[in-house]
């Protein structure tokens, strides 16, 4: 596909979801009905190779017998305009007669690859001629089709613009021209759509489109860049027709409803400059994306209701690839991604397009004299096994938990393909001052935001070290997203720690939902307390919060407050977000991490359930880990050291300064304290480890919080020089935006600034001051191997 470098960054503010489709059926049929030429002139027509409009009757009505009540279908274009502006519909009508009376409901492509030979596609009056043929189709398929008329304008519009604009592989045959197609198409497209309104204003559409994932081939990672632009170039058709890119077009929201995804076995590749020789990922492979995480991405995107318009593979992969294809269809939705259907394609046998062999990728074979058709055996199988599992509650086909903790490269792996969509969204977010919904809806598809739970609470075991280590690769990857992931983690981790066993299962439900929690404690003036409701045995909330990190992106904030009458400070859990008007953005005018948006919040009046208030008065301050959940943050900052130490190698490369001794000092220094405080942080987190091996009261536990005290103080210096360095480094014009390290300086300047650093020095100072003499065994104060 073509690519334009501008599309590698998701929309600023995705638009409100459009209503649901409400689809027949989850489960769909497909019908191949392409009709384009190949390079030797001849005409591909595949409904009449599979006699689908002779046998319609057959065909719609085994559909409906395997509970296959939506399908997609197509018309055949070149047959009903032979003549400029004559309109012939004759070769649909069995098809779209037999849907009726079967009880199916139709997606009717309009323009699949093929169309008359009088069409210049290239032409300025192309959109005009698609816009007259649609408004006839639109006319005769509403006067056969009961309820909602469906219509794919022209399906995979980005497949077309590269098969047949890029390198003449589809008709019209041209190459180098992908993006001069894709955008009439697009306009044809539009104009199809808006004819359509006209003969029916309730007319639905559904856009077609390849689902892919592309990455930089590990032997050739200077090819980074090129392929995230041929990954992000699957998103062009869309935003073109929003009107997000090339805007002269006349897109807008109206323009897509409902985003239909192709997904088949090879449309995973590691780059390659010749497509040809393109290596395709299968699910073994460490590059291999799981097709929630595919979904989650889309979604985060658009905002959009989806379907996988098509899916399927040949042979005796066809079971094995649907079913693995539900599967992550289930889990994506129980992850909050709104996927309205999945479509079987094709569901008969066809010829191949090139070759004319007997592609075995159906459901049903070619018809005998009768209209029968054998059926495969295995795809009916897992068909059918699929069609049952969507009929149970989640919790009856949820993927097997690991039974042992994920490893760390397992999990940083999970997060490598999150990384390009929250460094994408980092600049936007910076300068429009949005919450990144992009990259929180990346971390949750790649199940990130239940990492912390145990594997026993579907989680993935991520505590410890390992924890501090992904928190401090999100960090470099944005610190805003970084501040608020820490903050969800920390309020999961409250939660299981001081509440019921039927509180921590509900929250580890919400997670591995996809909720966001986070932890609201610092307050202005009386603060938040809670009052008993009037009825019910609940509460009620009266005040509010400042430093609101996510504000109403948080759906499950925990909210330190004051029991009535002096009856201590316990966790309240607000069962879901608070209303955005709540908020008061005018609060938040920060020097950096502007998109974390920590507003000031009212929460007066909010009322909360009985089992909402989690643990006991005090809890929230429970030594070591309040205390000790710095080290949490402290990762994060480390992690946007690491990038403002990068942003300033980037600068020095370009200008080819590398060389310069004092340059390598400089950074050099930034390492080597970087580095420091990284392994006090990882000797703080192994303390607090141990620290729970001892008793309440303890006097180790004021040496652990010494310790991360300690790690508190190298971490913002080392930090801090991080700064200063390649603010020398880099000069004026690295300060300059949008240059990447002037924003990564801001935000981890403002990050630095946590809460009671000078009552952490004193807590340093003290411990120091009032250590015991070293046993003739010690060498430090803080012990040999921990406590």
């Amino acid at each position: 596909m073509t690519s334009l470098s501008a599309l590698a960054s998701p929309p600023a503010v995705p638009p409100a979801p459009t209503r649901p489709p409400g689809f027949q059926s989850f489960y769909w049929g497909g019908f191949e009905c392409s009709t384009q030429r190949r390079p030797s002139g001849r005409r591909i027509d595949v409904i009449d190779a599979t006699a689908h409009d002779r046998f319609a009757v057959q065909d719609y009505a085994r559909l409906a017998a395997s509970g296959l009540l939506t399908a997609r279908d197509g018309l055949r274009w070149h047959l009903i305009e032979r003549v400029p502006g004559e309109y012939d519909f004759s070769s649909a009508l069995a098809q779209v007669t037999a849907a009726r009376e079967a009880g199916v409901q139709v997606v009717w492509d309009l323009l699949h690859y093929g169309f008359p030979d009088f069409v210049d596609l290239f032409a300025p009056d192309f959109p005009a001629i698609f816009g007259r043929y649609a408004e006839a189709a639109a006319q005769f398929l509403r006067e056969h089709t009961g309820g909602t008329l469906w219509i794919c304008p022209i399906n995979e519009i980005s497949f077309t613009a590269w098969g047949g604009g890029d390198v003449g592989y589809l008709n019209p045959f041209a190459q180098g021209r992908g993006l001069t197609l894709k955008a009439q198409l697009v306009r044809a497209a539009m104009a199809g759509m808006d004819a359509a309104r006209a003969v029916d204003p309730a007319v639905r559409f559904l856009h077609a489109e390849p689902l892919i994932s592309v990455v930089p081939h590990p032997e050739r990672p200077e090819e980074a860049e090129t392929a995230l632009h041929s990954h992000a170039s699957q998103f062009e058709a869309l935003d073109m027709l929003l009107g997000r890119t090339l805007p002269e077009l006349g897109g807008g929201e109206q323009y897509v409803d409902v985003v239909g995804l192709n997904f088949y076995p090879y449309n995973q590749w590691w780059h390659h400059p010749q497509a040809h020789l393109r290596k395709f990922l299968t699910p073994g492979d460490a590059d291999h994306r799981p097709l929630r995480a595919l979904l989650a991405e889309v979604h985060a995107r658009y905002a959009r209701p989806l379907v996988i318009a098509e899916t399927g593979a040949e042979d005796g992969e066809r079971a094995p690839w649907f079913a693995g294809v539900a599967r992550e269809v289930e889990a994506a939705r129980a992850g909050g991604v709104p996927i309205h259907g999945i479509c079987l394609y094709p569901v008969v046998n066809h010829p191949g397009w090139d070759d004319d062999r007997h592609c075995h990728n159906g459901l049903w074979d070619y018809p005998d004299a009768l209209g029968g058709r054998a059926a495969h055996g295995p795809l009916i199988d897992a068909l059918n096994h699929a069609q049952e599992q969507h009929e149970r509650p989640a919790a009856e086909h949820i993927d097997v938990l690991p039974p042992e903790p994920a490893p760390l490269s397992a999990v940083l792996a999970r997060f490598a393909h999150a990384a390009p969509t929250i460094a994408a969204e980092a600049t936007a977010r910076d300068q429009d001052g949005e919450f990144p919904a992009a990259s929180f809806d990346a971390l949750r598809g790649m199940g990130l935001l239940a990492a912390s739970l145990s594997t026993k609470l579907g989680g993935l075991g991520l505590t410890g070290a390992r924890l501090l280590a992904v928190l401090r690769r999100v960090g470099r990857a944005s610190l805003p997203v970084g501040r608020v992931y820490e903050g969800h983690v920390n309020a999961l981790q409250l939660i299981l720690a001081h509440g019921t066993e039927a509180q921590g299962q509900r929250a580890a439900a919400d997670a591995r939902r996809g909720e966001l929690f986070g932890v609201w404690n610092t307050e202005d003036g009386p603060g938040l307390r809670l009052e008993q409701a009037e009825a019910g045995g609940g509460w009620t909330l009266i005040g509010g919060k400042t430093f609101t990190s996510g504000a109403d992106f948080v759906t499950r904030p925990l909210l330190p407050a004051e029991l009535p009458q002096g009856g201590g400070r316990v966790l309240a859990l607000l069962p879901h977000a608070a209303p955005p008007e709540r908020f008061d953005p005018a609060f938040w005018q920060p020097l950096g991490m502007r998109p974390t948006v920590s507003f000031r919040v009212d929460l007066t009046g909010l009322d909360l359930g009985a089992d909402d208030v989690i643990g006991e008065p005090g809890d929230y301050y429970q030594q070591p880990d309040f205390g000790g959940g710095a080290l949490r943050f402290l990762a994060v900052q480390l992690g946007g050291a690491d990038a403002v130490l990068e942003a300033g190698r980037d600068v020095l490369r370009q200008l080819g300064r590398t060389g310069d001794d004092i340059q390598r000092l400089r950074l050099g220094a930034v390492a080597a304290q970087l580095e420091a405080a990284w392994q006090t942080v990882l000797r703080g987190a192994a303390h607090l480890e141990g620290s729970h091996l001892v008793e309440a009261g303890s006097d180790d536990l004021p040496r652990v919080l010494a310790y991360v005290a300690l790690a508190r103080e190298v971490t913002e210096d080392a930090c801090l020089l991080a700064c200063e360095a390649v603010e020398r480094a880099v000069g004026a014009r690295g300060l300059l935006a949008p240059h990447p390290a002037e924003r990564l300086l801001r935000d981890l300047r403002m990050y630095l600034r946590q809460p009671a650093p000078d009552a952490a020095r004193l807590h340093l100072g003290h411990a120091v001051l009032d250590a015991p003499e070293l046993a003739d065994d010690a060498y430090s104060l803080w012990g040999d191997e921990g406590l």
